[in-house]
């Protein structure tokens, strides 16, 4: 496949299609093209995955591929940031990111795409998809052969198909899937994207809960019955789909007028002249003219194919039934010929890695044979001057006896500077000791007297371990005066408060770590007996 040929793989809710494209002459060319419906109950998301490695194996799709994912699998968003300098503007975006994503950002695969740009204000596209997601997705493409080179979010790819296209500005393209509703306002400057919550399977589920089947029954039925729709109309229990069918136009209409309203108040002066509906379920009967009336438009289906040119191999007839779920494909194929195209990849940043790793390896396998091969001029050389270097190991090896009874006396002098160096920090260490044992004893008298009314009875210093875990306690006994007791009652408050701040006080000191062991007498309330023990901070021996 040449650098100007893509292969396309359109995974929908649905069905899933792969296209192969070339360019010739500035135009596109499909080259082949095959679809295939999923064989799973469709209000159950879960299957879905099961389903397309069913159907991707049917086709027997493989190689490098673009893969356009459906819409249930992402969010989309569209934020709005202060216009920055271009070196600027991924922090902003990623600071803005982890506001709107609602996800840790740690947790996701996400790009963006900027659609507008007015000097004051940039409009961004913001596209994700959960990482766990994204994995089991690229697992299950990796399982039937696909590699896959990007990952497309399929909302702001008619914007290409409008522009390849040479459709008008200011017009919507309604772009209608099974689960979502995809509008997108296409004008010169940029596009305004919203994703709407309705779809076919809406309109499946609406039939189910009114006849009261499951949604895999309704689903078929509902096809049996818009297919011929006319001469189904008048048979019992029609008023279930045509009801069904008119409660969701008539929600398409309302989030319609609602998401143009909001376009407006964003600013802009042309409204949208015209909607092109393209999607499987834009087939429901009656949806163009209800639009039509109601948004006081023009509306027409999508061409997307107007400007591409077929391939010999190219399944004709299935084209043909599959025109109006191409947009997104041409979508993402117009980019190899558009000099300006919209587009994300949500493909994980470790397969990213990966692929970028793969290209590299030819290059580093060429590296490191070069590198093996550079190695026998050297090895030639050195095994000539081995030969010339015997003669030199000989006569080390003659002297080699006298080195070694050098080395032996060497190491026993060294034994000898360490067994005297181990004395001087001894003796370095009875020097500090001593240094901290005064100041220790001054450190603790300045604090009994910042106390007032506390006298020391005994102080006894109890050592534990030995070497580098040998550790010093003090153990004092004493008493305080309490001045404010009030009576002959022991206040348990002021006792505590009193030995409290005298606690704090040792332990503030440089040479105390902490405290333990604390016991009080109450035996006199005014005159507080107490003993508790003070473990002397290791790096002020004593």
């Amino acid at each position: 496949m040449s650098s100007k040929s893509k292969l396309i793989v359109n995974c929908a809710a649905t069905h899933v299609s792969a296209a192969e494209f070339s360019v010739s002459g500035g135009r596109l060319v499909l080259d082949s093209f095959q679809m295939q419906g999923l064989s799973y109950d469709y209000s159950v998301q879960e299957d879905w995955l099961h389903a397309l490695r069913s159907a991707l194996r049917v086709m027997k799709v493989s190689g490098h591929a673009t893969v356009i994912a459906p819409s249930m699998l992402l969010l989309t968003k569209t934020i709005k940031i202060p216009h920055v300098e271009a070196s600027r503007q991924l922090e902003v975006i990623s600071f803005e990111a982890e506001k709107n994503i609602p996800y840790p950002i740690s947790e996701v695969s996400w790009d963006y795409q900027v659609i507008s740009d007015d000097g004051v204000e940039t409009e961004i596209f913001l596209s994700s998809m959960k990482s766990s997601v994204a994995d089991e997705f690229c697992s299950v493409l990796s399982s039937v052969g696909i590699i896959p080179d990007a990952i497309e979010s399929g909302s702001i790819l008619d914007y290409n198909t409008w522009k390849y296209c040479g459709l008008p500005p200011d017009v919507v393209i309604l772009n209608m899937g099974a689960r979502f509703t995809n509008m997108l306002v296409a004008r010169e400057d940029g596009i305004f994207v919203r994703s709407i919550p309705v779809g076919g399977n809406v309109l499946t589920q609406g039939i189910a809960d009114s006849i009261g089947h499951s949604f895999e029954n309704s689903e078929e039925l509902k096809l049996r019955f818009f297919s011929n729709v006319d001469n189904n109309a008048q048979s019992s229990g029609s008023e279930h789909f045509t009801q069904s069918a008119d409660s969701v136009m008539k929600r398409l209409g309302d989030e319609l007028k609602r998401s143009i309203l909001n376009y407006r108040r964003m600013g802009r002066v042309n409204a949208p002249s015209k909607i092109y509906l393209t999607g499987r379920a834009s087939l429901l009967p009656g949806l163009a003219e209800y639009l039509a009336e109601t948004q006081k438009m023009s509306v027409e289906y999508l061409d997307a194919l107007s400007g591409v040119a077929v391939g010999s191999r190219v399944n004709q007839p299935l084209l043909a039934n599959c025109a109006l779920q191409m947009s997104e494909v041409i979508g993402e194929a117009a980019r190899l010929v558009l000099p300006e195209s919209m587009g994300v990849n949500l493909l994980p940043k470790h397969i990213v890695d990966e692929a970028i790793f793969a290209k590299k390896r030819p290059y580093m396998l060429a590296g490191a044979a070069l590198l093996a091969a550079s190695v026998i001029p050297p090895f030639l050389f050195f095994h000539e001057s081995l030969k010339s270097d015997k003669s030199q190991a000989m006569d080390f090896a003659e002297r080699t006896p006298t080195l070694i009874d050098r080395a032996d006396k060497l190491a026993e002098y060294q034994e000898q500077a360490k067994t005297i160096e181990a004395k001087i920090a001894g003796l370095e260490g009875l020097a500090m000791s001593k240094s901290n044992w005064i100041n220790l004893f001054i450190d603790l008298e300045k604090r009994l007297m910042e106390q007032k009314d506390v006298w020391l009875e005994n102080l006894k210093v109890v050592r534990s371990g030995s070497g580098a875990t040998q550790k010093y306690n003090l153990e004092l006994t004493g008493r305080l005066l309490i001045r404010d007791m009030g009576g002959d009652t022991y206040d348990t408050e002021k006792v505590t408060a009193r030995i409290n701040d005298l606690l704090a006080s040792f332990k503030s000191s440089p040479f105390i770590k902490e405290y333990e062991n604390v016991r009080t007498d109450p035996t006199n309330p005014r005159i507080l007996k107490f003993d508790f023990t003070l473990v002397v901070n290791p790096d002020k021996p004593i």
